[in-house]
């Protein structure tokens, strides 16, 4: 017998665009760890197995190097789904558990997960093959009894943005206990003219540099560097903050509550925003309130707004549709491959979508750009796929990356799917 755990992508994952174009949510970062890394810790003894649109499937195979959408089942198995938009919490297992018998958990009508064996797992197999369409979803419920369980489940961007402080304090006292924080002056390269502020909430990785003048202040919240992490003088980072392997930051500003990800170069002042990973922000600019993808250029002095000047909640368009976020704060969204110019200013609470360019300095108007687009204020017009990919490859052989076939061909898929956004139907203004 085999315990296995599937973590699925629900219908919801288009209110994650643009960062949902070329992966699931559960790819995401909030605080320290992925969505995904978060189930993991949890479920320790189980094996694990990912479900997606078929589309994406190559790409996060390669990239995570797990199983997905594979669904090999045997009798004897005890299988666990659970939804990846789950902001897992301690006690998850408790609530959410392999059982013998068929089980299935609602909140608020949202399917968390469910519980089955491996000889019954034949009654739902074809829903299993796509649970990211909603029908698929209403049948399994239909079919399995369920119980009400309180959880949080994260429906868009911002709430990811929102909760990341409480994460990255979260994620922090999860790792502590086998963290060597008596050794970590040790292996790593912290100038004795570094000011650290409740060092034992402060964790350095190895073969990290923190040079002179730098100063890491964890008295409102923890402070996570990860490994071969450059830190150079003249830098002030504020708990609570994660700072992930390979990244550079040059000098500037972190305030609370941002997550840098793997391999990215910062600089300015950036506030309660997440960098997904291996994306620049090097040069002077303010950056709030935000979720920033992979691969992303901002160029000098790009600025964003998180709060408009009526103090009003601010609105977000996703789908065509104008959302009220009933948040205060709210910055830009930009997918994957996004490149700004010099001097570009960002509106309150933009989307910008996957792999276009802006340039040409000044204030865009725009609530939403779609993806493959490329010009600025005095008009847009189609990225040439062609081109866009020529470039991608350079950023990413800069970072010692290569461009898969695979990846190549979820960017053709995207490019064909967001020419609809592309025809003038979602330009909507502020």
């Amino acid at each position: 017998m085999a315990k296995k755990l599937f973590i699925f992508e629900d219908d919801k994952f288009e209110n994650f665009y643009p960062l949902t174009y070329n992966r699931p949510v559960y790819e995401l970062l909030c605080g320290i760890f992925l969505l995904r890394e978060k189930f993991l810790s949890l479920y320790p003894s189980s094996e694990t197995i990912l479900l997606c649109r078929d589309y994406i499937s190559d790409v996060l195979k390669d990239m995570t190097h797990f199983k997905v959408n594979d669904l090999e089942i045997k009798e004897k198995d005890q299988l666990l789904f659970l939804n990846g938009r789950i902001l897992a919490q301690d006690d998850l297992p408790k609530k959410l558990t392999f059982s013998e018998k068929e089980r299935l958990w609602l909140c608020e009508d949202e399917l968390l997960g469910f519980s089955i064996s491996g000889s019954d797992f034949r009654k739902i197999k074809n829903e299993v093959f796509a649970l990211y369409e909603g029908k698929n979803i209403e049948s399994i419920k239909n079919k399995i009894n369920s119980a009400d369980v309180k959880l949080k489940l994260v429906n868009f961007l911002w709430e990811l943005v929102a909760e990341n402080s409480s994460e990255i304090r979260k994620d922090f006292e999860i790792l502590k206990h086998n963290l060597d924080f008596k050794g970590m002056f040790k292996n790593s390269q912290v100038d004795t003219q570094a000011k650290i502020y409740d060092s034992e909430k402060v964790f350095i990785g190895k073969k990290s540099q923190i040079d002179a003048q730098v100063v890491l202040d964890a008295r409102k919240g923890p402070i996570y560097i990860g490994e071969d992490v450059v830190i150079q003088s003249h830098t002030k980072i504020e708990g609570p903050s994660f700072i992930g392997q390979k990244s550079f930051v040059a000098g500037g500003k972190i305030r609370g509550g941002c997550s840098i990800g793997v391999g990215c170069r910062i600089g300015g002042e950036i506030e309660n925003s997440i960098f997904l990973g291996h994306s620049n922000k090097y040069h002077e600019g303010f950056l709030g309130h935000s979720y920033i993808g992979e691969w992303v250029n901002l160029g000098a002095l790009t600025t964003n707004s998180d709060l408009k000047n009526n103090y009003k909640s601010v609105k977000v368009v996703l789908a065509g549709k104008m959302i009220d976020t009933n948040i205060l704060k709210v910055g830009c969204f930009l997918g994957d491959h996004v490149k700004t110019g010099i001097g570009t200013l960002l509106s309150t609470g933009i989307n910008i979508g996957f792999g276009t360019n802006v340039y040409g300095g000044g204030m865009l108007e725009n609530k939403f750009v779609p993806s493959f687009f490329w010009g600025g204020e005095k008009g847009f017009e189609e990225y040439k796929l062609d081109k866009f990919l020529s470039t991608a490859e350079v950023v990413m052989q800069r970072r010692d990356k290569k461009l898969s076939q695979n990846e190549k061909k979820l960017i053709q898929k995207i490019f064909e799917l967001t020419k609809i956004e592309r025809s003038g139907l979602f330009d909507l203004k502020l």
